[in-house]
């Protein structure tokens, strides 16, 4: 599923949640099987197009933080604070202040290797506290890094928990 598309069926199911009560929508119908689908596609994964390997991408990445409630938007014109990582890299904002700079490799042994070359002096872990020098949040899982810039514990917390979790698995058989 596109983010567009995502986007889309979130917005629908905003708009059929925050009707009143009192003036119910002219095509009940309808708006019934809006927020059905809708439900349906918000608990479906990504999709075809983004596949659950075990590894993340950037569909995965988006879809994770759509799902924690921190309404991420990919922002196409920005690069990467200066860092020393190659992985492929792209910038997340999240709310007014906060970006996420990702940094994604075919697989965790070359995030290990690339991240060698990172100065940690630089960054706390997200259970770590920052310090007057608001360091910027390590974030590590499989083939990802994630610096976070926020100053919000909570957002750190929230960021940093939608991420550590695991990047989507293949199905069980």
């Amino acid at each position: 599923m596109s983010d567009r598309r995502i986007a889309r069926v979130v917005v629908a199911v905003l708009a059929v949640g925050c009707t009143k009560q009192s003036a119910p929508p002219a095509d009940a119908a309808a708006a019934d099987s809006v927020a059905r689908a809708a439900t349906a596609a918000v608990a479906v994964a990504p999709g075809p197009q983004c596949p659950a390997n075990g590894l993340w991408a950037r569909c995965s990445v988006m879809y994770r933080l759509e799902r924690s409630g921190l309404a991420p938007k990919l922002d196409s014109t920005a690069k990467p604070e200066r860092v020393s990582l190659r992985g492929a890299a792209f910038v997340i904002k999240i709310g007014r202040l906060a970006s996420l700079d990702v940094f994604l490799y075919p697989d965790s042994a070359s995030r290990i290797a690339d991240e060698r070359t990172l100065d940690r002096t630089e960054f706390v872990a997200p259970g770590v506290a920052q310090t007057i020098r608001r360091e910027r949040t390590l974030i590590e899982n499989a083939n990802l890094v994630g610096l976070l810039t926020s100053l919000n514990d909570h957002q750190r917390e929230r960021v940093s928990d939608a991420l550590t979790a695991g990047a989507p698995q293949p199905p069980s058989r």
